[in-house]
């Protein structure tokens, strides 16, 4: 049996199948072609310490900072280094929609797409999935193609027996769409399935090879050396989803999409793909030209730019040392999926939201 498996102790790679099992330890993750059945959640030391939910809190003193225009941070330079390889190893997919064109309008240069509806899904989809697993990012860079909105659910401890008790393993990735009734595992089968019912019915070459394909998308976990794999050990566990722009090849969108998956975070992602319609759904929201990563806070009424601001927020409100940050998740937020449109309980919105700048560059 070929796999790769990242361990505290060393990475091993092989050459992968088309399935993904999550084993339960936080710090290590297996690719594999074998259907292995759902295996029993290994108890962590500090799961012991069952609490009450504890919402979410800013930090005491907090203003959101202000982005910096056309700077990238000297210490941030090797992320956006080898956050930009991995892009090149998957040839930039997703970085454009399906049928992106450009055209010359009275308004300037416009661009757009030839092949998708108009009007997309009307509810978003749902993908439990892990950042850093290569057969995960096959089906994301299919939803940045496809321009569809989706609820992200990394999966750990919240979303984890969710899968298990839907589909019978605990296998990634796993989407569901509401608006079809569909529910199924395997990259490739939920890569077609998506071309077929949003797209004109053809994969492109990028997604359609599929031992290419998965080599490549390995490749390209390897630069990030598993980062958005792993566990943190407490986090605090926000009742609402967190809302983010961006598109999966980004080097800047990436680094935060590592973080929401390693702290557990459920978030709406909007891609925002060269033709994509959410671009200029984003620039009325935020009152400003296109920039991303962008992301909303509900729970906590924030609204951020800027990729190292955006993860040094999640880290110090949702991390290991945030006040509130458990082990185990608390039984109230058990069995639940949370959607902005149905809030498990009202979000602690603290007096005079704070906001960043919304006058931004785009990165």
């Amino acid at each position: 049996m070929a796999f790769v498996t990242w361990t505290v102790r060393g990475l091993g790679i092989g050459i992968l199948g088309r399935q993904v099992q999550v084993r339960p330890s936080a710090v290590r993750v297996r690719c594999c072609s074998s259907n292995p059945a759902s295996s029993t959640p290994v108890a962590d030391p500090q799961d012991d310490e069952q609490q009450e939910w504890v919402a979410p809190k800013l930090p005491e003193g907090f203003t959101p900072p202000q982005p910096q225009r056309f700077v990238i941070r000297r210490e941030n330079w090797p992320e956006v280094l080898l956050g930009s390889v991995t892009g090149i190893m998957r040839g930039y997919t997703g970085a454009v929609v399906s049928g992106y064109r450009v055209r010359l309008g009275s308004s300037g240069i416009e661009e757009r797409s030839t092949t998708l509806p108009q009007t997309r899904a009307a509810k978003p989809l749902q993908l439990f999935e892990f950042e850093s697993c290569p057969f995960c990012r096959k089906v994301r860079e299919a939803v940045n193609m496809l321009d569809l909105d989706v609820y992200v659910y990394p999966c750990r401890v919240r979303f984890r027996p969710q899968i298990a008790s839907r589909g019978g393993k605990e296998q990634f990735p796993y989407l569901i769409d509401p608006n079809t009734g569909f529910e199924g595992y395997e990259s490739d089968s939920i890569v077609r399935y998506l071309f077929e019912t949003y797209g004109d019915g053809k994969v492109p070459l990028p997604l359609a090879i599929a031992p290419v394909t998965n080599l490549t998308s390995t490749l390209a976990t390897l630069t990030r050396s598993g980062k958005g794999g792993y566990r943190a050990t407490r986090t605090v566990f926000p009742s609402q989803p967190l809302e983010f722009w961006g598109y999966e090849p980004s080097p800047f969108v990436r680094v935060v999409r590592e973080k929401l998956s390693e702290l557990e975070l459920p978030y709406l992602l909007h891609p925002t793909s060269r033709g994509s319609v959410n671009r200029k759904k984003q620039m009325e929201r935020t009152g400003g030209p296109f920039q991303v990563p962008y992301l909303e806070d509900i729970n906590l009424g924030v609204k951020l730019f800027e990729s190292p601001d955006i993860v040094e927020y999640l880290e110090e409100v949702y991390g290991p040392n945030a006040e509130g940050a458990s082990a185990a998740l608390p039984d109230v937020l058990k069995d639940q999926l949370p959607t902005l449109e149905t809030a498990i309980m009202e979000p602690a919105v603290p007096s005079g939201e704070a906001e960043a700048s919304s006058s931004q560059m785009q990165q």
